[in-house]
């Protein structure tokens, strides 16, 4: 694959982009100068000062808290599937639903936009992303030769206590489609798999390439609308595949780790236009 064509550098530079954004706690804004009040002495009043300084911080942080809310419920929303591929967002609506003013909202869906979930189109009317099966294809890839990568660099330095959690995810994993069936999408699953990835990839003991990862663990479910295999089969793979990982993980395998990640993750790949 050439990462430098035009359309792989979009997509990877989503995933950079977004994942650095992912990393970054909402600041507050900075502080002007203070004025400074007086008495009726001329002299300054520093406690005054303090007062105004705590309450301009203390408003600061309340915004920052709102926006942080809003981005939250906002990729929540659109990860689970609550708000769909091509829908609109209208701003009001959204600020009524979450509680918050319309301004964090706004906010949050200039860093969606960032992250490739949101498309902004005139006078910042905000949509859902939709996403083609060529970019799907295309996130998967990278998402398999950096994850891949990652699973090498854990084998190494992954501890006893994150390979039995692990081995407990699969586990939780493997009931819940056991109860409700192995034929269909689960929230829970994604939930319990973006865990399963990101423990990994956080034993990597990488924050660079954790960061960059963060961003493409959680995607829209609505992207598996994509594909024509049988959703029981799929899982029933995955699993297998799962162990297979965790099992490299305990021998301590570096390639074997990163060639059963890269696996896992190519096997989902439903590809229009594969490489030669």
């Amino acid at each position: 694959m050439d990462l430098r064509s035009t359309e792989n550098c979009d997509i990877l530079s989503i995933i950079v982009h977004s994942s650095i954004q992912l990393a970054e706690t909402c600041r507050p804004p900075t502080l002007h100068a203070k004025t400074m009040l007086k008495t009726d002495a001329g002299v300054p009043n520093r406690m005054a000062s303090t007062d105004g300084a705590a309450l301009a911080e203390r408003e600061g942080t309340d915004a920052a808290g709102a926006v942080e809310t809003a981005y939250r419920f906002i990729r929540g929303a659109i990860i689970s599937g609550d708000l769909r591929s091509g829908e609109t967002l209208q701003e009001a609506r959204l600020a009524e639903r979450i509680g918050v003013s319309r301004t964090p909202v706004r906010e949050a869906l200039s860093r969606l936009s960032n992250e490739g979930l949101v498309v902004l189109e005139r006078y910042r009317r905000g949509q859902v992303a939709s996403f083609s099966q060529r970019e799907v294809a295309e996130i998967f890839r990278l998402r398999a030769k950096l994850e891949a990568h990652g699973a090498r660099r854990a084998a190494r330095r992954i501890t006893d206590a994150d390979i039995a959690r692990l081995d407990a995810l699969e586990v939780e994993m493997e009931s819940v489609f056991a109860e409700f069936g192995w034929h269909r999408h689960l929230a829970r699953f994604d939930q319990l798999n973006n865990e399963f990835h990101a423990l990994i990839a956080r034993a990597a003991d990488s924050p660079r390439l954790e960061r960059i990862l963060a961003s493409s663990l959680e995607l829209p479910a609505s992207i598996f609308n994509v594909y024509a295999e049988p959703v029981e089969e799929r899982t029933r793979r995955t699993h297998r595949q799962h162990h297979e990982i965790i099992s490299a993980l305990k021998a301590r395998n570096a390639d074997w780790a990163e060639a059963a990640m890269g696996a896992h993750l190519f096997s989902i790949l439903n590809d229009p236009d594969p490489e030669p």
